[in-house]
C-alpha cells in the first residue's frame, strides 16, 4: 500500500517547492504521485480556440514531463510518478482526480493571493473540505522538511480529530521514528479545561494549551512562542474550528501561518 498524493502544479517555483517538500517529508519509495495541470481554454473564436487549447495542452504535457524528470532525478522515485494535463478549472479538476486515483493527500504551495493554492484555499476550500475529497497540505514558499519534524495537531475538543486518518498518513513519513507529535487545545473561555494527553492509536500524545479569544488567535500565539514544523487542523461541523474555514479566514490563516499546514476534512 502506498500513500497517493495529488500535486496540482502551475510550473512555478512555489509549486516545485511544494512538490519537493512532499518528497522530502514522506518516504519516496512508499508514495505514488499524480502531477496535474489544469488548462483553461482562452476566450476566442471557436476554430481558433480549439487550436490554442490543443497547443496549451501540448505545452502543459511537455512541462509536466520535465517536472517528472526533475523529481525522479532529485528523489529517485522512478515509476511512481504520473502526470496529466486536464482541460478545465482547477476547482473542478482536483475532485475528479481525487476520486479517480483514490488520493490520500493533496499538496499545494502558498504564496500571497495570486497563486495556485489561493485558487483552492480561497473561494474553493470550503467546498473541497466540506465535501471531504481529501486532506490538503498547504506548503509555504520557504518551507523545508526537518529531519525530526515537530507536528502539532490543533483541536478544540478532548480528542484528536480524524485520528485514524492521521495515523495512517504519518506512517508514511520519511523519518517516522524521529518525528515528534504534539496536540494544541485552544481554550476560548475561562471555564474550559484540557486533558494532559490524548490517544492516537497506540500513542499517548501530550496536550499543550493556549488561551485566546478565537482558535485562529490561539494557534498563531502558540506558533510565535514554540518551534513547530507542521500544523494540522481539522474542519468539522459544530466545533469552534469551523471558524477557521470560512473563506476569508482560511485565506488569512494560510497567508499568516508560515509553516506547512494540513487541513483534514471531517
Amino acid at each position: 500500500m502506498k500513500l497517493n498524493i495529488l500535486l496540482p502544479t502551475d510550473f512555478s517555483e512555489n509549486a516545485q517547492i511544494a512538490a519537493d517538500y512532499a518528497f522530502s517529508m514522506f518516504d519516496s519509495s512508499q508514495i505514488k504521485v499524480v502531477l496535474v495541470h489544469a488548462v483553461v481554454s482562452p476566450r476566442s473564436t471557436p476554430g481558433m480556440m480549439i487550436n490554442l487549447t490543443e497547443l496549451m495542452i501540448e505545452d502543459a504535457e511537455r512541462d509536466l514531463a520535465n517536472e517528472k524528470i526533475r523529481l525522479e532525478e532529485k528523489f529517485g522515485n522512478t515509476g511512481n510518478i504520473e502526470f496529466h494535463a486536464k482541460l478545465g478549472y482547477l476547482q473542478d479538476v482536483v475532485p475528479m482526480f481525487v476520486k479517480a486515483h483514490r488520493i490520500d493527500l493533496i499538496v499545494m504551495g502558498t504564496l500571497g493571493e495570486n497563486n495556485l493554492a489561493s485558487k483552492i484555499l480561497g473561494s474553493n476550500t470550503e467546498h473541497i473540505v466540506r465535501k471531504g475529497f481529501a486532506p490538503l497540505l498547504a506548503v509555504p514558499s520557504d518551507a523545508m522538511a526537518d529531519e525530526s519534524p515537530r507536528i502539532l495537531i490543533a483541536t478544540a475538543k478532548d480528542e484528536i480529530p480524524m485520528g485514524e486518518n492521521l495515523e495512517h498518513m504519518f506512517s508514511f513519513l520519511r523519518n517516522q521514528e524521529s518525528s515528534r507529535l504534539g496536540v494544541l487545545h485552544v481554550l476560548t473561555s475561562d471555564n474550559e479545561r484540557a486533558q494532559k494527553a490524548l490517544q492516537m492509536g497506540a500513542m499517548q500524545i501530550r496536550v499543550d494549551t493556549e488561551q485566546a479569544e478565537t482558535p485562529e488567535e490561539g494557534i498563531s500565539q502558540y506558533l510565535d512562542k514554540n518551534e513547530v514544523d507542521m500544523l494540522v487542523v481539522c474542519h468539522r461541523h459544530n466545533t469552534r474550528l469551523d471558524y477557521l474555514f470560512s473563506r476569508s479566514t482560511t485565506k488569512k490563516l494560510t497567508g499568516s501561518i508560515r509553516v506547512p499546514m494540513i487541513i483534514m476534512p471531517g
